[in-house]
């Protein structure tokens, strides 16, 4: 099964071939389409930013952002307990609640 991503590009350049060679009949020069290619710089369009690339001398490390960090830690922290509690603490709310009753 092919993605619709790919069968839209390879639509695309098929057409825009087709309309070059209706359109310019005398130019030779007008590419095949390359499955290989399209999917290529299909994958090369899905990536964001190149990991591998260096780092410019000019730009400085970044700082750190410690006012950000403890927010992060201290919504964690008022979180965190509750849910453990309530995950691990249970059985014995239930026991406690249904002591005799079933």
């Amino acid at each position: 099964m092919v993605s619709p991503v790919l069968a839209r590009s390879a639509f695309r350049a098929a057409t825009q071939a087709t309309s070059r060679k209706a359109t310019t009949t005398a130019v030779q020069g007008t590419r095949q389409f390359s499955v290989i290619q399209s999917m290529r710089q299909w994958a090369r369009r899905m990536e964001l930013h190149t990991p591998y690339e260096r780092i410019p001398t000019e730009t400085g490390a970044a700082g750190a952002d410690w006012g950000a960090s403890f927010k992060r830690l201290a919504g964690q922290a008022a979180v965190y307990p509750l849910v453990a509690g309530t995950l691990l603490g249970w059985p014995l709310i239930a026991k406690t609640l249904l002591d005799g009753r079933i």
